[in-house]
């Protein structure tokens, strides 16, 4: 088999380019905003909720199993806090929040104008307590779930 001068060095070249374009593929895919991950083993649903600007959006539903993670929120955090609600299928919470905040049983993107009250029953919707999380101004979090609150 003949090969061309400087064979090897644009093999090589070529490896090494294919091993930085994954390098970037996988640096942009762990940049998450908002990840929440399921330590225990038992499956979850997550909804979560957060402001921007004057307007308060709850979202769900991301279905969670045991030992993965979802990113609800793809992009940078604009807000000092987030809020998350998780539930198992018979309705257990996974945190003890303090934050209520309206959620649908089916998929749902619910927005309210601050300084408005959620009047979740009024909508048809349910009325539930999401935890508060600090973020310290982070412009991205994980959220780790590890049982089932007594």
């Amino acid at each position: 088999m003949i090969l061309f001068p400087g064979y090897w060095h644009w093999r090589t070249l070529g490896f090494a380019t294919v091993l930085f374009a994954l390098f970037l593929v996988q640096r942009n895919e762990a940049h998450a905003a908002l990840k929440v991950c399921n330590q225990s083993v038992t499956l979850y649903n997550v909804a979560v909720g957060a402001q921007v600007n004057q307007t308060f959006k709850t979202q769900g539903w991301w279905t969670l199993p045991a030992s993965t993670c979802v990113t609800p929120i793809k992009e940078d955090l604009e807000a000092e806090y987030v809020y998350v609600y998780a539930m198992t299928a018979t309705g257990d919470s996974a945190f003890e929040g303090g934050s209520e905040m309206c959620v649908d049983t089916k998929r749902f993107e619910i927005e309210k104008t601050q300084g408005q009250p959620w009047d979740c029953w009024v909508h048809g919707f349910q009325q539930v307590k999401f935890k508060e999380i600090d973020t310290g101004n982070a412009s991205s979090w994980t959220v780790f779930i590890r049982g089932t609150t007594p």
